[in-house]
């Protein structure tokens, strides 16, 4: 080595990742990486929780760890508190969305960043109401006027099978939560400990009810397995109950403007509630460089406006918001205004009932198809949590 020349030490910061999709994480590491030439990001692979997990407990474990869900954050003794990193950069804790750092935090801790963050809406296809007359729904619409409107917006041949329908949701438990929600009901109690008294109680089955009769009275919906000559879900169905990647879709094939987009309708508990997916990332405790990991972190997630310029999820500050143009962008912006509303779904609260979503699905796959008994098994639910 010359006289001249100073050796570079070089920092290994390692990130395990569940994303199969690391266009936005590879695109962040390359800069960080050119802002910060001492500093090499490794990106490595995992399948699932349970092997991040096991890399976390080996020999050699990760600085950083993500996931496509919150349940592994919900892990005592994994995540360092972000929190007082996020203190020490004026104005972050304000520019946070506050309902969703409400849902990730935990004992005034925030154990990651969440990332990927999406939320489901109600899309009207306009040109379906411009065809019957109907005024599009406003913000103060009920769950009456919800199904009164399906009812006129799906259309059957006269073998009774549906080319358009009023209303599209997937038959699944996740997909009803913010019904319930927004009934007064929940499905496990605020610390994830118990179903009973919650999933069986009578605003959650009084919402469930509702949902089921939307499928087998009013027939609005398709039933699972349902023939149907509808078309895909942009095409055939009148309100769609979508997340943000439904936008993002829509938005990339430039269909935006032939859909408005509402809020959920209000339920008779009168709550203002919804669900909210997410995954994030955060610093593991046995990190050797946490700050490093943490000024990674902070620049993947919050600091790349380009994340967010044909969006298909949320940003989580409000300064992404604006710099992305989505605070701005007619349908964006109400899926950002309802990030003050989102509550803590069951699917992040227990790791238990999360993996019986299967089950619990089969029971409401016969409760539609079959007319089982709506009450009888979501008592039985009670042994999920």
């Amino acid at each position: 080595m010359g006289s001249g020349e100073i050796k570079m030490s070089m920092t290994e910061i390692r990130l395990l990742t569940q994303f199969q999709q690391m266009h936005h994480l590879l695109q962040a590491k390359e800069s960080f990486e050119a802002a910060n030439p001492n500093v090499r990001i490794v990106v490595e692979q995992a399948s699932d929780n349970f092997e991040s997990m096991r890399e976390f407990k080996s020999d050699h474990p990760p600085d950083i760890m993500d996931s496509g869900g919150w349940g592994l954050f919900n892990q005592e003794g994994v995540f360092i508190d972000l929190i007082p990193f996020i203190k020490e950069i004026e104005g972050l804790e304000e520019d946070l969305y506050p309902g969703i750092i409400r849902v990730v935090g935990r004992d005034g801790t925030l154990p990651g960043l969440p990332m990927d963050v999406s939320l489901p809406l109600i899309l009207i296809n306009k040109a379906m109401f411009d065809r019957q007359g109907l005024a599009y729904p406003t913000e103060d619409w009920t769950w009456d006027d919800m199904i009164g409107l399906a009812q006129r917006l799906t259309l059957r041949n006269e073998d009774g099978v549906a080319h358009q329908f009023g209303f599209a949701t997937g038959a699944d438990i996740e997909n009803f939560e913010p019904f319930v929600m927004r009934n007064g009901g929940r499905y496990l109690s605020p610390d994830g400990s118990t179903a009973r008294g919650y999933v069986d109680s009578e605003n959650t089955m009084d919402a469930f009810r509702k949902i089921i009769d939307m499928y087998r009275i009013h027939q609005v919906t398709r039933k699972p397995g349902e023939p149907f000559k509808a078309g895909q879900l942009a095409d055939g169905f009148a309100m769609i109950f979508g997340f943000t990647w439904f936008v993002g879709g829509i938005c990339e094939k430039g269909r935006e403007e032939q859909f408005e987009i509402v809020g959920l309708p209000r339920m008779q508990g009168g709550e203002e509630a919804n669900m909210i997916y997410m995954g994030g990332c955060g610093v593991t405790t046995k990190s050797k460089h946490p700050r490093l990991a943490w000024e990674f972190i902070r620049h993947y997630i919050l600091e790349r406006q380009e994340s967010f310029l044909m969006p298909w999820n949320l940003p989580i500050t409000r300064t992404l918001a604006e710099r992305s143009g989505m605070n701005s962008h007619r349908l964006w912006k109400r899926y950002l205004m309802e990030l003050e509303i989102v509550q803590p779904s069951g699917f992040y609260l227990s790791e238990k009932w999360n993996t019986s979503r299967q089950l619990i699905n089969e029971d409401i796959h016969r409760m539609i198809n079959e007319g089982a008994d709506v009450r009888h098994l979501m008592k039985s639910w009670t042994r999920f949590a």
